[in-house]
């Protein structure tokens, strides 16, 4: 068969289901699953060692999902699908024909190179039976290239047996820098404790110096209050004598009492001074109430007047 025989125009436009192996009734899903199993066996990363990427079946396949997953594209393009895929259709019978008639022909190609190999064989064999020399010669260079290949293995050996006490030593140098690095680790790590305690340490101390600041104010305000209640407690202590001395000195005008002694009248003018009143035992009558005193009674450090516990714990402020 002729193979420069002229078959039909490839399809400008992509068959985009027949790249992903699916039918024009595919749902978006089993676009998607198809997708990404052809993207993973045929992405260039994943290929086999020794193998020769394909990046153009790689790329077929992305451009295809890109455009069926555009539902307006996709529907416009179903619409002229089926005479697209029959183009397609024609188009690839044509290249499996192509391809087939290729496969013959290098089929043919080979059975012929064979025959030739024979040929070539049959007479390297008759040649080796005819020259006797030339077999000698080809195994004196089979014990050269054997002889050089043990050297090269002894060599071989040695370079690996060197490579291995390099990388030893690599790995013990590495672990005595890891070693070293860890214990530099652990030094700064408590040195960094270290200076934590006693940051917290000053913290607490100043703390506890602010607390006992604030308690030592506040036992001052607490002083100075008691202080001021001190002084209005006597104030008014001090106005309710007036009141009572007062009321007591006109019910004693009033009844008239008895004169006192000499010794404890009162003279014109004295205040009563409302402390330090001295405790006398002698018999005397009170300048307040009039009762008469046996054995002791109070009496007024400047003018002497006499005055019994009652009336001197009312009238004194001590």
């Amino acid at each position: 068969m002729d193979e420069f025989t002229s078959g039909p125009e490839r399809p400008g436009i992509p068959d985009y289901y027949a790249d992903l192996g699916l039918q024009q009734t595919a749902t978006f899903q089993e676009i998607k699953r198809a997708h990404h199993s052809l993207a993973k066996k045929h992405h260039p990363d994943k290929q086999g060692p020794g193998t020769c990427p394909d990046a153009h079946e790689f790329r077929k396949i992305r451009e295809a999902f890109e455009f069926l997953r555009d539902a307006s594209e996709r529907l416009r393009y179903d619409t002229d699908y089926p005479q697209l895929r029959e183009k397609w259709i024609q188009y690839r019978t044509w290249q499996e024909t192509q391809r087939r008639n290729e496969e013959l022909r290098r089929a043919e190609e080979a059975a012929r190179q064979r025959r030739v190999a024979e040929a070539e064989r049959a007479r390297r064999m008759e040649e080796e039976q005819r020259s006797a020399r030339k077999k000698a010669e080809r195994e004196k260079k089979a014990a050269e290239e054997k002889e050089a290949r043990k050297r090269a293995e002894e060599e071989r050996l040695t370079r690996d047996k060197e490579e291995r006490e390099r990388l030893k030593r690599l790995k013990e140098t590495l672990a005595e820098e890891r070693s070293q690095e860890a214990a530099r680790r652990a030094r700064e790590q408590q040195e960094h404790a270290a200076r934590e305690r006693l940051r917290k340490q000053k913290e607490r101390e100043a703390e506890r110096k602010s607390e006992e600041a604030v308690r030592k104010a506040r036992l001052e305000l607490e002083r100075a209050a008691q202080e001021r209640l001190k002084t209005i407690l006597i104030e008014e202590k001090q106005d309710a004598v007036r009141e009572s001395w007062a009321r007591m000195r006109e019910a004693a005008e009033r009844r008239q009492a008895k004169p006192v002694q000499s010794e404890t009248q009162r003279p014109a003018g004295c205040d009563h001074p409302r402390l330090g009143w001295p405790r006398k035992k002698i018999r005397a009558n009170c300048v307040f109430c009039g009762e008469t005193r046996g054995k002791f009674s109070f009496h007024c450090p400047q003018c002497n007047v006499a005055a019994c516990p009652a009336c001197k714990n009312g009238y004194c402020i001590y």
